[in-house]
């Protein structure tokens, strides 16, 4: 049920009907959480957080990309990481903070050149990112200042990417005991 509502919520977030979609990723993750289903729920926070990313709620969506970003790192999955650390770059770069959008995509690329794409991405869509974004980033920051950045993001690889997004947030609890 879970990949089911998934589907359909993805339907409707590309339609633009952004409240459908969230209605439909909220019982997505319910089913998952029902089972517990790791596999489920890393899909349905990662469509519930572009649901809210595409209301304007970028609070709440940056807080179901790092629940889902904390369940990667437990899970051992980097590819899967790599995915909320891009998601969460585009958010950092709608609420302006170029340096953090220019080191979260730095590690992002590192992770997946260093362990692949792995399965995240045949079902969920990747958030928007190329070279026209960096040019950007590049650009809005100036060439020293963007370098550095994105330096520090490809030396953060690994857990300590997750953890160094993860540190400055406090963990509620209660979210931890049903990520599990």
């Amino acid at each position: 049920m879970a990949l089911v509502h998934n589907f359909l919520g993805q339907i409707q977030l590309s339609s633009g009907d952004y409240d459908r979609a969230a209605w439909l990723f909220t019982a997505a993750l319910d089913a998952a959480r029902s089972i517990p289903d790791r596999f489920t729920i890393l899909i349905s926070l990662y469509d519930l957080a572009l649901s809210s990313q595409a209301r304007g709620d970028l609070d709440a969506a940056a807080a179901l990309l790092r629940q889902g970003l904390a369940l990667a790192g437990e899970a051992g999955d980097e590819p899967a990481s790599a995915y909320y650390l891009e998601a969460l770059a585009a958010i950092a770069r709608q609420q302006d903070d170029l340096h953090r959008a220019t080191r979260l995509l730095a590690a992002a690329s590192a992770q997946l050149q260093a362990s692949g794409s792995g399965w995240l991405h045949a079902y969920v869509p990747r958030a928007p990112h190329d070279e026209s974004t960096e040019a950007e980033l590049r650009s809005r920051m100036g060439d020293a200042a963007y370098e550095q950045a994105a330096a520090h993001g490809r030396s953060l690889t690994g857990k300590r990417a997750i953890q160094h997004e993860l540190e400055d947030t406090p963990q509620d609890p209660q979210q931890r005991e049903n990520l599990a």
